[in-house]
């Protein structure tokens, strides 16, 4: 998923977006969604991409590595609106644009914002040790897709895998995966008994001052002027 190409633009970009506090650009972000909810018409839901979209260009990031992100909800949503197209051929092309339009507004805020302000921010709402499990899992995740990588060079290297051989490829892949889930229970034991000794003591500290700048006023303004433009009706 390129999940560390996707950190480092958030971290390193010198947009306006990356100097926006992570509070404005969460909320721009439910607002948006909430837009996609209420939208009623293609043309409404072609305006929310198309401002998501200017945004993500105007932010710098690298459309190689985060144009697969907007694949996949439109190709599993592609299901429903198979279904949705017995009604008609527009309901069917809503369900799809929801999902990219969705899928755009969330992908402006990780690729804009560390996964460390986003946490900040809901620790605000949530219990700490639940934070604390979003942050050891981000982490962690970045370990075993590099793991779960190596296993599948080592499975092609050994021959271990066959186009043709369906029943083969399963047993392998099924052992490869409980290779897996073995090392992540380990590698869960091991960060703590690390955490620990650093001094974890059942909560992350984490920065919550948030100041409210230009940047921040813009884009709100921004997406709520969106929302109202969508809620309303238009007569064309």
């Amino acid at each position: 998923m390129h999940l560390a190409a996707v950190d480092y633009m958030a971290v390193n970009g010198k947009s306006f977006l990356h100097k926006a506090g992570p509070h404005s650009k969460i909320l721009m972000t439910l607002i948006l969604i909430a837009g996609v909810l209420v939208a009623d018409s293609l043309a409404k839901l072609g305006l929310i991409f198309l401002f998501a979209a200017v945004l993500i260009l105007m932010s710098g990031a690298d459309l190689k590595e985060i144009f697969h992100l907007v694949v996949y909800p439109a190709f599993f949503s592609m299901v429903f609106a198979l279904i949705s197209m017995q009604q008609s051929v527009i309901t069917g092309a809503k369900v799809m644009l929801r999902a990219i339009d969705a899928a755009m507004a969330v992908i402006l805020l990780i690729t804009t914002t560390s996964y460390v302000d986003i946490f900040a921010v809901l620790s605000l709402f949530l219990p700490g040790v639940i934070v604390d499990i979003f942050i050891f899992t981000y982490r962690s995740l970045f370990i075993l897709l590099e793991k779960l990588e190596n296993l599948l060079k080592s499975i092609r290297l050994r021959g271990g895998y066959h186009p043709l051989r369906l029943a083969f490829n399963f047993k392998n892949t099924a052992g490869m995966i409980g290779v897996l889930i073995i090392h992540s229970f380990d590698m869960s034991d091991r960060l703590y008994r690390i955490y620990t000794l650093r001094g974890y003591s059942g909560r992350i500290p984490l920065t919550r001052k948030f100041k409210t700048g230009a940047c921040d006023i813009v884009l709100v303004v921004m997406s709520v002027l969106l929302l109202t433009g969508v809620i309303i009706k238009w007569n064309i």
